[in-house]
């Protein structure tokens, strides 16, 4: 569990940072969205996200850090 404290921190440290408009944020490097996605699935799991409910989970946690970190939101995690 050591991303999730990453992360939180990362996430604390840009969250004052100037929100621009989702059209011009950059969009993630792959490996920053796949270490995010690791991230809130296990979120998920430690909050007992039940099945049908994990997919929106992950995009909405996943979106969420994007945000904060200054990425463009994705659509989808496929």
């Amino acid at each position: 569990m050591k991303t999730l404290p990453t992360v939180i921190t990362l996430s604390a440290c840009l969250a004052f940072a100037c929100i621009a408009d989702e059209s011009t944020l950059p969009p993630a490097p792959a490996a920053d969205l796949a270490q995010l996605i690791e991230v809130c699935q296990q979120m998920a799991v430690e909050d007992q996200v039940d099945n049908g409910e994990l997919q929106q989970y992950v995009l909405d946690c996943v979106n969420d850090q994007l945000t904060e970190l200054g990425y463009r939101p994705v659509n989808s995690l496929n």
